[in-house]
């Protein structure tokens, strides 16, 4: 019968090696080498076997350390640990210790056999569910990766997929309130483009408007909540709080009107269409989760301070960012100066009370809304 299990004897005395030849002669069991205790990780370091078998003669606290030792090895973690000894008054304290057999010198060989193909089939049949396990959770994880990359930068996928608590706050059903910085980017001018050209030209506008806005986006570690239409909602600050939040929209805002400004003058030369962005930032109390029905779920951010954002958007003319005072205030309390100038205050349908709202000075504004 060809040898097939090797096997690591621990601590043996020469009575235990001398039986343990016996009663693994001409079986499909090796011993591949006997240890003492403190040459244990050296040896598993080397090559780790099928099975591990330690004499149970020596005392309780060096039968613990040994077991701890191999169950706190993920190379060994799995594999069977059988105690031998020459009597069963060390039974008790073997199983304590963590071993996952005893059998004493009085064995039979043919009982001996049956027990050590048992360890070795219920090891074989954990490491496979383990290796199984470990594969679908791979496979979800690239999904989940592969999914998150879409909407949120690589760094913060990450992050989110390596802690448990992120990964179950983003993914579950559950919906909580944060602290959000929220942006509304907008193209102006789309309604004409899209009369102006045809459909796969508009399409082709859209492509590269988005992955301008998005890459940006993903550059100051902000979430992609919202793409429809010729305009993005953007937050900072959730799934994974950023205390400079409004710091992060203000500048991603100020990159995409320069370089949106860029690809507006590549359009205008190549598609003689004009056309701009308006940005609105709001910050403030959000309801972020997953949202829809059971047939298809979204993760967004919703709430008053969404509202304002978008209102904001709205309003924003080509080549303009406007912020509230809220963002304002977040701005001051970090010491971050843009030289904001303020407007007249934005009155807002169904609010009682005027908020006040800023911009950032520009040039290059551009007036797309009907007189």
């Amino acid at each position: 019968m060809s040898a097939t299990f090797r096997t690591l004897v621990i601590g043996a005395s020469a009575a235990s090696r001398s039986l343990l030849a016996r009663l693994i002669d001409g079986s499909d069991i090796v011993i591949d080498d006997v240890v003492a205790p403190e040459q244990l990780v050296a040896s598993v370091a080397r090559r780790a076997p099928d099975l591990f078998v330690i004499d149970a003669e020596q005392d309780a606290e060096a039968l613990t350390m040994i077991c701890g030792l191999l169950k706190a090895n993920p190379a060994t973690l799995l594999l069977p640990l059988l105690a031998i000894a020459k009597s069963a008054k060390q039974r008790l304290a073997a199983f304590e210790a963590g071993v996952d057999d005893f059998l004493t010198h009085a064995v039979r060989r043919e009982e001996f056999l049956v027990r050590i193909h048992a360890l070795l089939r219920v090891s074989a049949a954990r490491r496979q569910l383990a290796a199984e396990q470990l594969s679908q959770e791979v496979q979800q994880r690239e999904l989940i990766r592969a999914a998150f990359r879409r909407y949120i930068s690589p760094k913060l996928a990450d992050k989110i997929l390596s802690d448990p608590q992120l990964r179950e706050f983003t993914l579950g059903q559950t919906q909580v309130r944060t602290r959000a910085a929220v942006m509304f980017a907008d193209m102006r001018g789309f309604t004409a483009i899209s009369e102006q050209l045809n459909p796969v030209e508009v399409v082709a506008l859209l492509n590269e408007f988005f992955a301008l806005l998005t890459d940006i986006t993903f550059e100051y570690d902000g979430t992609v909540f919202n793409m429809a239409g010729d305009g993005l909602m953007v937050g900072f600050g959730v799934p994974i709080e950023q205390a400079d939040g409004s710091a992060r929209a203000i500048a991603a805002a100020r990159n995409m009107l320069d370089k949106f400004a860029v690809l507006a003058d590549r359009w205008r030369e190549r598609y003689h269409v004009e056309t701009g962005l308006g940005i609105g930032i709001n910050v403030g109390e959000v309801i972020a989760g997953n949202v829809g029905s059971a047939a298809y779920m979204n993760y967004t951010i919703i709430g008053d301070t969404v509202n304002v954002a978008s209102r904001l958007g709205q309003r924003a003319r080509a080549g303009e960012m406007l912020f509230s005072d809220a963002v304002k205030h977040s701005l001051d309390e970090h010491g971050v100066s843009i030289g904001a100038l303020p407007l007249p205050a934005l009155v807002l349908r169904g609010r009682s009370t005027p908020i006040d709202i800023f911009c950032v000075p520009s040039v290059s504004r551009l007036d797309f809304r009907p007189a």
